[in-house]
């Protein structure tokens, strides 16, 4: 690991879950983790009006950091592409180094596709490229393979921090958590519609926690005129000892997204012994088994989702029977098994 640079935003400033798996990267190598931060703050002008600085600063470390090996980049849609294909020619056409592009974008084949055709040259140019790419899921891996010629295509686990199994202890109110960005893409407001249409079910028998940021202010306007104060709670961004604590005392997760990579959230749910309703979009389907660790659902479907929430209010032994399967699953994305996989990795890219 000391051979390796690892490029990406500024976890220590930045929200999302890149940040999320470079925190645990960083956890786990202690003083082996060398990181270069390609973006500083969340507002994407001043990214782009510092990425120049940014650049110099990234040649000037490898002009004299020979030992940096492996370049190992972590990346996603849009803007960060634009801004890791400029870090992969200085490490790449530069300097030479062997490159590792590991992609997180949940709507990656999106941007490809309603790319121009410079982009997409630029975007093959990258992914073709590079000596390894790392994906998240049999799905990405398949996309990747059907669009671009890049022999060398890993799929890697997220990672998450382990924990010990403690069953969820289950009183009159079950505890129900969505975390991400708020949004149409998380399924955010599909699951307000489903609490809208099962008010007077729920009313006294679950307790919806939300954390995120986004598009709060419409968040908490319908939350107002869909009169749902007493059944959902908006907590904001969610993050350290504050997260961990939610995690802890919530009994499930919902994230009824329509495009992911694989969630960061869910992974951190399992690993808190919690089931999941979601739907099987990106990665999930390789984590979610419906009926053995939660509930499946379909994008958009409110139904699907107020049914999925009234089976575990229904049946509450459902909670631990499916969350002891969630933490089962959880733990081939623990740090050991996570790095285990990423060493053979940089042993192939370099040879």
């Amino acid at each position: 690991m000391k051979k390796v640079l690892f490029v990406g935003p500024n976890f220590k400033r930045r929200q999302g879950g890149i940040s999320s798996v470079l925190f645990q990267y960083e956890a786990y190598l202690g003083d082996d983790f060398n990181f270069f931060p390609s973006a500083y703050f969340r507002t994407t002008w001043l990214n782009f009006l510092l990425l120049p600085f940014a650049l110099i600063l990234f040649f000037t470390k490898l002009l004299f950091n020979s030992r940096f090996e492996i370049i190992h980049i972590h990346g996603s849609f849009k803007g960060s592409f634009y801004r890791k294909y400029f870090f992969y020619l200085i490490a790449k056409k530069i300097y030479g180094r062997k490159v590792v592009y590991h992609i997180h974008g949940s709507e990656y084949h999106l941007f490809y596709e309603n790319a121009s055709p410079f982009i997409k040259k630029k975007v093959s140019a990258m992914v073709e490229g590079v000596d390894a790419l790392i994906v998240l899921s049999k799905e990405w891996q398949s996309f990747f393979d059907k669009n671009f010629d890049q022999p060398n295509i890993f799929i890697l686990n997220n990672i998450v921090e382990e924990n010990e199994y403690h069953p969820k202890k289950i009183n009159h109110t079950i505890k129900m958590l969505f975390l991400g960005r708020i949004g149409e893409r998380k399924g955010t407001f599909d699951l307000l519609n489903a609490i809208k249409k099962n008010k007077s079910e729920f009313k006294g028998k679950v307790h919806f926690y939300i954390g995120g940021d986004g598009e709060t202010s419409r968040l908490n306007s319908e939350i107002q005129e869909y009169q749902l104060e007493e059944l959902v709670e908006f907590l904001g961004w969610i993050k350290g000892d504050k997260k961990k604590e939610l995690l802890r005392n919530s009994h499930l997760m919902i994230l009824p997204s329509f495009n992911e990579g694989l969630p960061i959230s869910l992974l951190e749910a399992m690993a808190n012994g919690m089931p999941l309703i979601s739907t099987h979009v990106g990665g999930i389907a390789n984590i979610l088994d419906n009926g053995s660790n939660g509930f499946v659902v379909e994008p958009g479907n409110a139904d699907q989702i107020g049914k999925a929430i009234a089976s575990y209010i229904e049946t509450p032994d459902l909670i631990n029977l499916h969350g002891k399967k969630s933490y089962s699953i959880a733990e081939q994305f623990f740090p050991a098994n996570v790095f285990a996989q990423l060493n053979e990795i940089y042993s192939q890219a370099l040879r």
